[in-house]
């Protein structure tokens, strides 16, 4: 009898997986608000051929559109061969950008056709642990919402950014986050990378004064103007956040096998590990940060960014190639690459060796920069460099450093290599 049961079980259907539902409250947040979220498009030419993809949400009227600036911003750096349109439901819109926030990754857009209502501000962000939702149109098949948690603001990073856990997709950015009552309470930005529920958003306290703002004249060199002005603007709350704190005196110290360093602010992301490697008889440990959510413009990549390498070197089989071994070490770690001369984005990189004295060691160092041609003052960097005082065991720094000033490179270089030393060196 039992053999029988088995049986019939193993052949019997299994019962039909539960789906989950949206909330009512989502359900009616969809319904009341889907008309005010809207699609934007970059288009070069042909319509059907868009070059990029976003969301959007009215936030005032007449056709006052909220977006991202990573969205458009392909079109604010050649205004003379891009359109930008919006999108809602079947009808599409020509859109004007009015103004534009590098270090907040947001745009305001007008399109005089749009009809549809604004959306609602939310006095106040919700608590922490407070259930949210994010609309938009992934990958451009269609409006979506997606349900999620808000999580305060992200501890790292140079910037302000809301802490979501939710599922973000390609094509959502630049579309409300919305608390339970259907208010926006921020505007979806970013994902983490290679993770699927960890996303960021810009609290809706930086839209007010974009709104506000008198329109960007869009032609070319005024708007390469406005983006130098805001990597001025960008550059000092980098260096509050980040350069100055490490500058500071403290005593606040990170171990790397046989050296110490300096630890930089709490706004950066670090690690530390460490490899044997036997064959070459060497063992190596390293302590690395970055500083998170660094924004991006159009073919310059990431500017206010920066990344710091300390490494500890010991050789465990004897002293002979020791040295050899870090001579090749240091180069593969300078990021510089050579530029297309026709390009006009970034200046040709200029390196120089010297030796120098910092802190209690002697570096054996080579630094580059190349020029952000269309943005004066401002500069792409790399430094390493490798101790040159003890015959097997030596310490390595490596410094990137993009779209900043001379003066926040040199303060932030000379703390990291003053302030790394080798503490059990025979």
């Amino acid at each position: 009898m039992l053999i029988s049961l088995l049986v019939i079980l193993a052949q019997a259907p299994a019962p039909p997986e539960s789906v989950p539902s949206p909330s009512p409250a989502s359900a009616r947040i969809y319904d009341r608000v889907k008309a005010s979220v809207v699609t934007v498009e970059v288009h070069s030419g042909n319509r059907e051929a868009k070059s990029a993809l976003g969301s959007g949400y009215v936030v005032s009227a007449p056709g006052i559109v909220v977006t991202n600036y990573h969205v458009v911003e392909s079109f604010l750096a050649e205004p003379e061969r891009f359109e930008v349109r919006v999108r809602a439901g079947a009808d599409s819109f020509p859109a004007t950008v009015r103004a534009f926030d590098v270090e907040n990754d947001l745009a305001v857009l007008s399109v005089p056709g749009l009809r549809a209502a604004p959306l609602s501000v939310a006095p106040e962000l919700p608590p922490p642990g407070s259930p949210i939702v994010a609309l938009g149109n992934p990958h451009g098949l269609g409006l979506s919402l997606i349900e999620g948690i808000f999580n305060g603001f992200a501890a790292k990073g140079a910037v302000d950014r809301m802490l979501l856990s939710m599922p973000l997709n390609s094509g959502m950015s630049g579309g409300p986050i919305l608390d339970t009552q259907g208010r926006i309470i921020g505007t979806n930005v970013s994902v983490m990378y290679l993770s699927n529920s960890l996303s960021f958003g810009v609290p809706a306290a930086k839209v007010p004064a974009l709104v506000a703002a008198p329109p960007v004249v869009l032609e070319r060199a005024a708007l390469r103007k406005d983006v130098t002005r805001q990597l001025a603007a960008l550059e000092a709350s980098m260096v509050q956040r980040a350069v100055a704190p490490y500058a500071a005196p403290g005593n606040d110290t990170a171990r790397v096998g046989g050296a110490e360093t300096r630890r930089p602010p709490e706004v950066f992301e670090c690690w530390d590990d460490v490899e044997v490697h036997e064959k070459q008889g060497l063992t190596k440990a390293r302590f690395g940060c970055d500083l998170q959510f660094t924004p991006s413009i159009e073919d310059v990549g990431p500017v206010g960014a920066i990344s710091l390498l300390v490494e500890h070197f010991r050789s465990t089989g004897g002293r002979y190639g020791f040295y050899s071994h870090l001579e090749s070490h240091g180069p593969a770690h300078l990021e510089v690459e050579a530029q297309d001369p026709e390009g006009g984005t970034l200046s040709a990189p200029e390196c120089v060796s010297d030796r120098v004295s910092a802190g209690a060691e002697v570096w054996k160092t080579t630094a580059c920069v190349s020029a952000l041609v269309e943005h004066a003052g401002f500069f792409n960097y790399d430094l390493v460099a490798t101790t040159v005082t003890h015959p097997s065991v030596a310490a390595f720094v490596a410094v990137h450093m993009t779209g900043v000033r001379p003066a926040s490179f040199r303060t932030f270089t000379e703390r990291a290599l003053g302030s790394t030393r080798l503490v059990d060196a025979p």
